[in-house]
């Protein structure tokens, strides 16, 4: 692959990032603000909106992590940071998972932690209770609670050395920040439910846990479906990882109906995201043209509305690693079926 070829995209604009990063932060006070305001049933339309604003926070702080929302590194981690916390996503531990784990190792089980499949010789000697969570977990309304347990919980927030594979102070300071800003708030919407004489509860529901779990859902979905497909190769062995791996292998590019996805800061435009980490999110469509032309980017976008990832999620449950085929959960007292 040429070192140089997306250079031109990589040069991030301040002006742009800046537009961005402040236009998000302005949509998620407005969208608190409608929680608090709105009259009744109405609230719930401001809740669900605040959920799709986080997600779009956390892209330009994951853009921020990479380095890709401005050239200096210091402007990054402040900003990223912020960006970060209003899904109580700690920057340090993230930059570990994700940048580190996934970026360097994607698709080679063992070393990437994203939504790894597990064999069927593995299915097998699981209990039946952590099959029956797998099986929830990739289904449809299980992506969220995936990424919620398996990933938030568990990796990115007070994780234990088995989880990450190492104890850092950064780690811990950042997981005390997030649960700060977490309780304050918390606290801060129960004192507006006071101040407005509204119930506490529902401020909560509708402000905090409806817009955070819609967040986990939405993250979920999106790196379920940029990892998990019958033409997605995963890697047991690192030696066949080195050789054999390709950009349309490890990932692909999608679109969500009614355009939707761009809503999420192009993040769906994802080989040229796993080619070069460095290019900005307004800057994958022209570095994805980029690598279609050159062949090194051949498969075209895939439109992913609901039945698609129903008809996925059923397909590609487990995967043999030898074949490089994926396999749907086998039925009771049956063999996984090849997608």
């Amino acid at each position: 692959m040429p070192a140089d070829l997306v250079r031109a995209e990589r040069a991030p604009s301040a002006a742009r990032s800046t537009f961005q990063v402040t236009l998000d932060f302005v949509l998620c006070a407005a969208a608190i603000a409608g929680v608090i305001l709105v009259p009744g049933l109405w609230k719930f339309l401001p809740a669900l909106a605040l959920g799709v604003v986080l997600a779009r926070m956390f892209v330009l702080g994951h853009d921020a992590c990479h380095g890709s929302l401005f050239r200096s590194k210091l402007a990054n981690e402040i900003v990223g940071r912020l960006l970060f916390l209003p899904t109580l996503t700690t920057y340090s531990l993230w930059h570990v998972g994700h940048n580190v784990a996934h970026h360097g190792f994607a698709n080679l089980k063992g070393r990437d932690q994203v939504w790894v499949p597990f064999s069927p010789e593995e299915w097998e000697a699981l209990p039946r209770w952590r099959r029956g969570l797998e099986r929830v977990y990739r289904s449809v309304w299980g992506f969220g609670l995936y990424y919620l347990v398996e990933l938030w919980w568990n990796k990115l927030l007070f994780p234990t050395k088995r989880h990450v594979g190492a104890k850092r102070r950064i780690f811990v300071v950042d997981s005390i920040v997030s649960i700060a800003v977490a309780v304050g708030y918390l606290t801060f919407l129960v004192a507006m439910a006071y101040v407005t004489d509204q119930p506490w509860w529902a401020l909560v529901l509708l402000g905090a846990v409806l817009p955070f779990l819609l967040w986990n859902w939405i993250m979920g979905t999106v790196i379920f479906i940029h990892h998990t497909s019958p033409e997605m190769v995963w890697f047991d062995k690192r030696s066949e990882w080195l050789k054999l791996r390709k950009v349309d292998d490890l990932t692909r590019d999608y679109h969500f109906p009614l355009g939707l996805d761009k809503l999420l800061h192009g993040i769906m435009l994802h080989r040229a995201h796993h080619y070069d980490p460095g290019i900005p999110n307004y800057r994958l469509k022209r570095a994805t043209a980029r690598l279609m032309a050159e062949g090194i980017a051949q498969a075209r976008a895939t439109v992913a509305g609901w039945r698609f990832l129903r008809d996925l999620s059923k397909r590609c449950a487990l995967y043999d690693y030898r074949a490089k085929q994926w396999l749907a959960f086998p039925r009771t007292g049956a063999a996984a079926v090849p997608a």
